[in-house]
């Protein structure tokens, strides 16, 4: 199964694109959420759920992981659990990101090749 194909080549940088954009803003909302002295968990975990959803599907299973976990604090209102575990889930995303802006660095370059040779 190939996620891209000629009729859309850039179709997997779009997504990753948009993920990193999405989560950015996720990430930051949920910092904002559990600074507040009386966060709104059920606000906080339904958010938390739609992160974990959109990077189980780019295939960030420790994100995702930290994201289940953090579900679990919401539910129990652990404001000192979900903010140690937003604390995993900004560094698994930043280390993600990184490898992933890689990747899709040298995707480019091998795309620039390719075209040179064609």
């Amino acid at each position: 199964m190939q996620l891209q194909d000629d009729s859309n080549p850039d179709f997997v940088a779009e997504v990753v694109q948009l993920y990193f954009e999405d989560s950015v803003q996720k990430i930051e909302r949920m910092g904002a959420m559990l600074s507040s002295p009386a966060p709104d968990f059920r606000e906080l975990d339904q958010l938390v759920h739609q992160f974990k959803g959109s990077s189980a599907s780019l295939g960030a299973s420790t994100i995702a992981q930290l994201c289940v976990r953090m579900r679990e604090g919401c539910q129990t209102h652990n404001q000192q659990m979900c903010a140690a575990l937003l604390g995993q889930l900004r560094d698994s995303y930043l280390l993600l990101k990184d490898r992933l802006d890689t990747f899709m660095s040298l995707e480019q370059q091998r795309k620039q090749l390719m075209a040179g040779l064609g």
